[in-house]
């Protein structure tokens, strides 16, 4: 027994010292995840409980209700403080956007230049060109245009409760500044002038019969519109927008009738960074240049509102270059060939086209950035190139999400069920990537898919125009 007490005592010291040694080294990681999970649970998961049991309990029954600094019912700041400053948020946004004519006013517009013995005083903008339009879209109104690059409340509302709140900055009270916030954030615009051209002419023969005197009657029609050429926003140092010249012209050499039509016609995308350098700086002023200080209040605001959420990740597309530099990153060392390998397979019935059009959950007019193929969940989804596959995870908005590089281009394919890649594998042209499915923010099961170029920004091609050009004489840019 003495013996036994003698080693225990001998083991016991030397024990005690490797857990006294082990616990100095976790202590600060175990810290560091209190703090973690303390900072989490202040600003994703206790506003969330809150708003969850105003609405339970009715009171949020009518607009929206946010819990943005209140902590619960014992707090100083309560809930109806943060329902005043979201009421300010949304009053920013929406006297911001009432400075530009929405898609109903365009189409609803009378034209503004008419000429010719046949032309209407109430002839419309719609009534005119509309059957010039695309399948799925129309001619952006201006409010179309800006409203995914400003500062919308929900980011507003996230840098408000970084900037503001004494967890963060270690000063005493609550420090909202949403007008202040707002005109840093504020993006700068350049538009071009467009006018949209109309003309018609054809011969009518009064009489009985049509057997009278011929006369020549005509309509032409005019209508001046703004057309975003560039814009610095909250998300990108520069977003720049392409736009050509559509024409439409029949002649028929019998009766002698004449139409013509101009209208705009989009080209392309090009987005350049450094990203999020307006929120980057804005945070910086206040000693908070991290990335991840970055990436909590991009987080955030998304936890807030949905519609933010589709405009950071679907229709910005620049979520990817916050978490992940697809930009500068590997790149396969060829190019690939002309004529790119369709992604779905069997499966070709596009429901969405890249360009404009009516979102499908938000509303009006928003810039597609790809193609939405009609797929059923479980179908195979094929790389369009040679290449390295250089992301394959979660993506917020495009759910499960791979990136392939192909060196000159880059494909997304999004909203995927599951993955067969992994990052850095090589894969073959027509090589399985994953299966179709809906994850992310998605309405049903479809393959988005996406074509990139460019080094150090990122511009966006039609997929369907660059699969329809010949082998060898492909138009798309990069």
């Amino acid at each position: 027994m003495r013996v036994k007490g003698l080693v225990h005592r001998l083991l016991a010291a030397p024990v005690r010292k490797v857990v006294l040694w082990l616990l100095s080294l976790s202590a600060p990681v175990l810290i560091m995840m209190a703090l973690f999970f303390f900072i989490y649970s202040a600003l994703f998961l206790l506003p969330r409980y809150i708003v969850h049991d105003v609405r339970a309990a009715g009171t949020g029954a009518h607009g929206s209700v946010a819990a943005i600094f209140t902590t619960g019912q014992r707090d100083d700041w309560k809930l109806s403080d943060d329902q005043r400053l979201l009421q300010e948020y949304q009053e920013l946004e929406r006297d911001w956007l009432n400075r530009f004519q929405d898609q109903e006013d365009l189409e609803r517009s009378r034209v503004h230049n008419r000429e010719g013995n046949a032309s209407r005083k109430d002839a419309t903008v719609k009534e005119v060109w509309g059957r010039f339009y695309e399948k799925d879209s129309g001619i952006p109104s201006e409010r179309s245009q800006v409203r995914q690059h400003g500062a919308g409340w929900a980011l507003l509302a996230a840098v408000d409760r970084v900037l503001g709140d004494p967890v963060i900055t270690g000063l005493p009270g609550r420090r909202p500044d949403p007008g202040g916030h707002f005109r840093k954030l504020e993006p700068d615009l350049r538009w071009r002038d467009f006018e949209l051209y109309y003309h018609c002419s054809w011969t009518e023969h009064s009489g009985p019969a049509g057997g009278g005197r011929p006369e020549k009657r005509t309509v032409t029609y005019r209508h001046r519109i703004r057309l975003l050429a560039e814009v610095k926003s909250y998300e990108a140092e520069k977003i720049t927008y392409h736009w050509d010249t559509g024409r439409y012209y029949y002649r028929d050499p019998g009766s002698g009738f004449v139409e013509e039509a101009v209208y705009p016609l989009f080209k392309g995308c090009r987005q350049q960074g450094p990203y999020f350098e307006k929120l980057r700086r804005l945070l910086a002023e206040h000693q908070l240049a991290r990335k991840s200080d970055l990436e909590l209040v991009v987080n955030l605001a998304m936890n807030y509102d949905e519609e933010f959420k589709y405009n950071i990740a679907l229709i910005s597309g620049n979520i990817t270059e916050l978490f992940l530099d697809t930009e500068n990153g590997t790149h396969f060392p060829e190019s690939p060939p002309a004529r790119y390998h369709w992604p779905a397979g069997r499966h070709v019935t596009v429901t969405s086209g890249y360009g404009w059009r009516m979102h499908p959950v938000l509303g009006g007019l928003t810039f597609h950035k790809g193609i939405d193929i009609a797929v059923p969940g479980g179908a195979p989804v094929f790389s369009a190139w040679d290449g390295e596959v250089i992301l394959a995870g979660w993506v917020e908005g495009y759910g499960k999400t791979v990136i392939v590089s192909h060196g000159r281009y880059r494909t997304l394919y999004a909203h995927l069920m599951a993955f067969a890649v992994k990052p850095g594998q090589e894969v073959r042209r027509g090589e399985q990537i994953g299966k179709a499915g809906s994850t992310g923010m998605s309405t049903g099961n479809h393959l988005h898919f996406e074509i990139r170029s460019g080094i150090g920004e990122t511009n966006f091609h039609d997929p369907l125009a660059m699969y329809r050009t010949f082998p060898g004489r492909e138009e798309a840019g990069g």
